[in-house]
């Protein structure tokens, strides 16, 4: 008898494993991901290549971090996974309706992160040449489409987006916020310019999740004095952003400003030079640990988030601004004191 309810025990302990590792759940894992030298290469590639202008030697790693998800609504992770997931400290376990909204088609999601990329280098771009005094002109222009777009066969990718019912706009944040105001009824009246040619169209935004939409991903077309590129391939998001621009002022300015250091961090960058917060700073932590670098340039607004989850060894300063993040590095360059700056647990 006792042999028979052993078998059994076992015979359901290894039912429920087979289950856990088969039956799907509506989470996503998020986990550290590849880490990318920004002075360095990617698949061949200088990740920042500049050309008409003058170029200096780089040394050092200034890493941009990134964050590998693990499942989509196609696709969902094990009972397993979850828990194994809930265990470990550098890992997160998100519901997939906050990841994937409902009625928001994966496409999108994954549209949007890409577009957010390209707009994050070319602001970066920005904000490194106005941080070292260098004149460029900029516009707001459509990056990419929406899926169903309320502007299809009227706005196109590459177009520019000169007004809004009269209004000029030059910045992308003042146009999302005036499309919020739409009174349901009456088109916008929307000034673009098309393949050089000026014209007015009109578009009754759509509304999804709360919120209206035109339906166009935009971002800024910039007139730079000489050419830039950035690139880390198929990786998407904004938040590489601040490292764009540090590794474009290291290249452009004389004495490698990493020095020797292993330094690395996240934060989107705007035109002016403002850093912004972003996802998945722990990962992002655990990630640069576990690449070597000694200290991580953070947001100043996920800072409350690494309270106590900090990796030993590391040593992690908020910024706001991208000539703070300039500061310290400039101060590891000549072996000064860090005491003087900002961290997250200050």
């Amino acid at each position: 008898m006792r042999r028979i309810i052993g078998f059994a025990s076992l015979s359901l302990l290894v039912l429920a494993a087979v289950l856990a590792f088969t039956i799907r759940a509506p989470f996503v894992i998020d986990q550290p991901g590849p880490v990318f030298n920004v002075l360095d290469k990617t698949a061949g590639q200088q990740i920042i290549k500049i050309q008409g202008h003058e170029t200096y030697p780089v040394t050092g790693e200034l890493d941009a971090l990134t964050v590998e998800q693990v499942g989509d609504p196609s696709d969902e992770p094990s009972w397993a996974q979850v828990l194994l997931a809930y265990l470990d400290p550098s890992k997160d376990v998100i519901p997939i309706d906050i990841a994937y909204p409902p009625g928001v088609p994966t496409k999108q999601v994954y549209a949007e992160d890409a577009a957010s990329m390209r707009a994050s280098q070319q602001d970066a771009q920005a904000a490194a040449l106005k941080y070292l005094g260098i004149d460029y002109q900029s516009r707001v222009y459509v990056d990419s489409m929406m899926t169903d777009s309320a502007a299809t066969g009227l706005i196109a990718p590459g177009d520019f987006i000169n007004s809004l019912d009269g209004v000029p706009m030059d910045n992308t944040d003042t146009l999302r916020a005036q499309i919020q105001t739409w009174d349901g009824v009456t088109p916008f009246k929307i000034g673009i310019e098309h393949k050089g040619v000026s014209k007015v169209v009109e578009v009754s935004p759509k509304k999804l999740e709360g919120r209206f939409y035109v339906g166009v991903y935009v971002g800024y077309k910039y007139v730079f004095p000489f050419k830039i590129d950035v690139s880390l391939g198929d990786v998407g998001g904004p938040s590489a952003g601040t490292m764009f621009a540090l590794g474009i002022i290291d290249k452009l300015t004389p004495g490698a400003l990493l020095a020797k250091n292993h330094v690395a961090g996240t934060g989107t960058i705007d035109p002016s030079g403002a850093v912004g917060p972003i996802g998945g700073i722990v990962q992002k932590m655990y990630a640069a640990k576990a690449a070597g670098a000694t200290v991580f340039l953070a947001p100043s607004d996920n800072c409350s988030e690494t309270v106590g989850k900090v990796p030993s060894g590391l040593k992690v300063f908020k910024v706001k601004q991208l000539k703070q993040a300039v500061d310290i590095l400039t101060a590891m360059q000549s072996g000064s004191s860090l005491s003087g700056f900002a961290t997250c647990s200050k």
